[in-house]
């Protein structure tokens, strides 16, 4: 039988699964399993939380399948963060989960945040956090609002990679790193924190570290008991290791539905619009999510009644052009945090074809990456030299090369594109270790390289000079045209 870990990154649109050599961590099976997200109102977005179990029973029968020699000794789950859900004392699901792309929280997370003096931001947080909707506080004080029934039954809020854990292992736990804005910087609960809504004591679980065991599995969701569990975190950090970060030269870019940037260093420098994670092992992670990756190119090719393939062909045949694409679908995360923001495009004329435009939302998507690269080099001072490419939307070569020209780095591409599976499969591999990072490091493979045009550099450096202030110009107009205040 060959050892094999196991890694699941339940996502935003599908679960990902994967086995990998306990030996060298090469990739033995994967599959995927895609679910819906469910918007039953403007700006809602939600998913159903049995998607997900179901998810993983099809994906070990599937894998059970491929790789029948394979002996699984143990499990590592990550999945979307600020995505979540209230389920009662058996951990049933009581809600539907608010994902992350969820909007409804806006009004109670500008109560929240408008709250704040700047003097009480830094108390708390050490730094210049801002609530936004997707907070997990703000979803407790939404539920407690709107759905009193579920509210009273509730035993805790989960986010997917917790509830599924809870399900394998019967056990109601969270991990420090995707508490996002609930824990210190010495991987405790800020108590203040927890204190501002009703029941936010009460429905976080306890934290365990992201590398200790949760439990062992029970027998259920078609898994055979008695196979160690890490306690896992979101798919952010799963992919630093699947990506194999170690200082502040590399940063991570994860082409899938949104676009995640990353920097893992030595230093934490307090940063407006990026998040700066407590440090692990000396090591402080300094990342930011955009709202809308690889969906905005979903969304304007299914607009045109084109597949993503056609829409990427015609950008790539299509000449220069002066078009700008802010792609702020369903508002934005980092670094703006701004529910907002919508998608424009700017300088489109008569002679303007669906070629450009499309064009225009590659490079919208590269520049709101660099606009958070920056931040996370701020963050983390230092210069990164190299960005480390994985996720669905790395296949393409073509935008690969934008991203690479856009950020005037050497992009490498990665061999294993879920690099969120891939990572917290190694993190269940190695939990304990005290080298985790460099373990985790020596197993990653490059499959390609793309290195910056320089005869590009004066035409995107002004383009992104450009994107950054057609935002900055239309923020109060944003909030105007949706008529709510920040």
């Amino acid at each position: 039988m060959v050892r094999a870990l196991l890694g699941i990154d339940i996502g935003t649109t599908s679960i990902k699964a994967l086995l990998i050599s306990a030996h060298d961590g090469s990739t033995l099976a994967a599959v995927g399993y895609p679910y819906p997200t469910h918007r039953p109102h403007t700006g809602w977005a939600e998913q159903d939380p049995h998607d997900w179990t179901r998810a993983v029973t099809a994906a070990w029968n599937a894998l059970n399948e491929k790789r029948s020699d394979a002996e699984v000794v143990a499990i590592g789950i990550c999945s979307q963060v600020n995505t979540h859900l209230l389920v009662d004392k058996d951990s049933q699901p009581l809600t539907t989960a608010i994902t992350w792309k969820d909007l409804r929280c806006a009004d109670i997370a500008n109560e929240l945040d408008g709250s704040m003096s700047e003097e009480r931001r830094i108390d708390l947080w050490g730094g210049p956090f801002k609530i936004d909707s997707s907070f997990s506080l703000c979803r407790i004080e939404w539920w407690r609002r709107n759905d009193s029934a579920a509210f009273a039954q509730a035993a805790a809020a989960l986010l997917p990679k917790d509830y599924v854990i809870a399900a394998l292992c019967g056990v109601q736990i969270a991990d420090p790193l995707s508490a996002i804005g609930l824990v210190g910087g010495d991987g405790e609960y800020i108590a203040d924190v927890l204190a501002l809504v009703e029941g936010g004591v009460e429905l976080n679980p306890p934290l365990k570290k992201f590398d200790s065991i949760a439990g062992v599995t029970n027998g259920s969701l078609g898994i055979p008991a008695g196979i160690p569990v890490v306690v896992g975190t979101m798919d952010a950090w799963g992919n630093v290791y699947g990506s194999g970060l170690l200082d502040a030269s590399l940063a991570m870019e994860v082409s899938g539905t949104s676009e995640i940037l990353a920097v893992l260093g030595d230093k934490s420098i307090p940063t407006p619009g990026i998040i700066s994670f407590p440090a692990i092992r000396g090591r402080s992670l300094h990342a930011g999510p955009t709202q809308a990756g690889a969906d905005a190119l979903a969304w304007f090719a299914q607009m045109h009644g084109k597949s993503i393939d056609e829409t990427l062909a015609a950008a790539q045949a299509s000449d220069p052009s002066r078009i700008i694409f802010l792609p702020h679908l369903d508002g934005e995360r980092a670094p703006h945090w701004n529910p907002n923001a919508q998608g424009v495009f700017l300088g489109v004329t008569r002679e303007s074809g669906f070629g450009e435009m499309a064009q225009a939302v590659l490079e919208g998507v590269a520049f709101a990456a660099r606009q958070i690269r920056e931040g996370c080099e701020l963050a983390a001072g230092g210069e990164v030299k190299v960005i480390r490419l994985s996720g669905g939307g790395a296949k393409s070569t073509y935008w690969n090369q934008i991203k690479a020209d856009i950020h005037n780095r050497t992009l490498e591409v990665l061999d294993e594109l879920d690099t969120g599976a891939r990572g917290i499969a190694l993190v269940a591999g190695g939990a304990g270790r005290s080298d985790l990072e460099e373990w985790a490091a020596s197993l990653v493979h490059i499959s390609a390289t793309y290195t910056p045009d320089p005869a590009k550099r004066a035409f995107y450096d002004e383009k992104y000079g450009i994107y950054v202030d057609t935002y900055n110009a239309l923020v109060g107009i944003f909030d105007r045209n949706t008529g709510r205040t920040r």
